[in-house]
């Protein structure tokens, strides 16, 4: 089984809605939920590459009880949910009909208390103490000052069980990862910049961080930049990946996909070309679907065989 924590889920509503502009008074013509937050995003696109996956989150109100509702009832998952006083945010995307335009408007992040992120902590350690955990994911920003040290604190808890651990995250919840480290590392363009504390990053900024990243004993850095090539560097090799050129139907959820596709490979013993097409193939099959995590692994193997792979010296 694989753990997949999220720290600030969200109800994702869509509403599509016919040609508008701010002021008008829009009738929607249909609305659409699924249970967001990335690593709910890797926990969905886990079981469609047929493992078996459970989403950890922080969960709050009747919106809470809601997303815990369709987690079981729509993508078939058992998550592990910590009870939050603050309820939990919605995210609702206005996809205008016949256009590639959408805008969302984000609800404010939680309040997490204390005891809540300890609660959560908890759950983790005794799910990891049950012995089936094979893998554990953490992915997202951290919504409340008590949360950004609980990545750290989740990797160094893994490790002492030598659990592989893969890492999606930025601001400060990256910032306070110290003595322990995750074997994968996954950032895009703007995250890295961020991180780096610059405008905009250059390949030779993302593999100077990467090769800090190895230093640090992970084993997988990658930096995406939306359809672009996604440099990676595993061990002392540097590699290009491109992935093909498609029409995409809604990227929100890729990233999470290629997360979910390395952490699939890494489990199956993949060599490193091997997996990067499959973790590529992952991101690029999510594109070309609506809900976030929702790939094919057909789709995903014919997307992975068309990734270019080139070694860099």
């Amino acid at each position: 089984m694989i753990l997949c924590v999220t720290l600030n889920p969200c109800l994702d509503k869509t509403l599509t809605v016919p040609a508008w502009q701010p002021g008008d008074s829009v009738r929607g013509q249909s609305v659409r939920e699924v249970v967001g937050g990335k690593g709910n995003n890797v926990a969905r696109a886990l079981k469609r590459l047929g493992r078996t996956a459970r989403p950890v989150t922080f969960l709050g109100g009747p919106v809470g009880d809601h997303c815990a509702a369709l987690l079981q009832r729509d993508d078939g998952l058992d998550p592990l949910i910590t009870s939050t006083e603050a309820l939990t945010r919605v995210i609702l995307t206005v996809r205008t009909e016949h256009s590639p335009l959408q805008t969302a408007f984000f609800d404010p992040d939680p309040a997490v208390t204390v005891t809540e992120a300890e609660a959560l902590f908890h759950r983790v350690e005794g799910a990891l103490a049950e012995g089936t955990v094979t893998a554990l994911t953490l992915s997202g920003s951290s919504p409340a000052p008590v949360t950004h040290g609980l990545y750290s604190d989740l990797i160094a808890l893994a490790r002492s069980r030598r659990i592989p651990v893969f890492l999606d995250t930025y601001g400060p919840a990256l910032e306070a990862i110290w003595g322990f480290w995750p074997e994968v590392i996954q950032l895009n363009r703007r995250e890295a910049a961020l991180h780096l504390r610059k405008p905009t990053v250059t390949d030779a900024d993302v593999l100077g961080m990467l090769e800090s990243w190895s230093r640090h004993g992970v084993r997988y850095g990658l930096v995406t930049d939306g359809p672009g090539p996604v440099l990676i560097r595993h061990r002392n090799t540097i590699f290009r990946a491109t992935p093909p050129s498609i029409d995409a139907v809604n990227p929100i959820g890729s990233g999470d996909c290629l997360l979910a596709g390395l952490a699939d490979a890494w489990l199956s013993g993949l060599d490193p070309e091997a997996t990067l097409r499959h973790a590529v193939g992952s991101a690029v099959a999510n594109a070309l679907v609506w809900d976030a995590g929702a790939i094919d692994p057909e789709e995903v193997k014919r997307q992975g065989e068309a990734v270019e792979i080139a070694v860099l010296d």
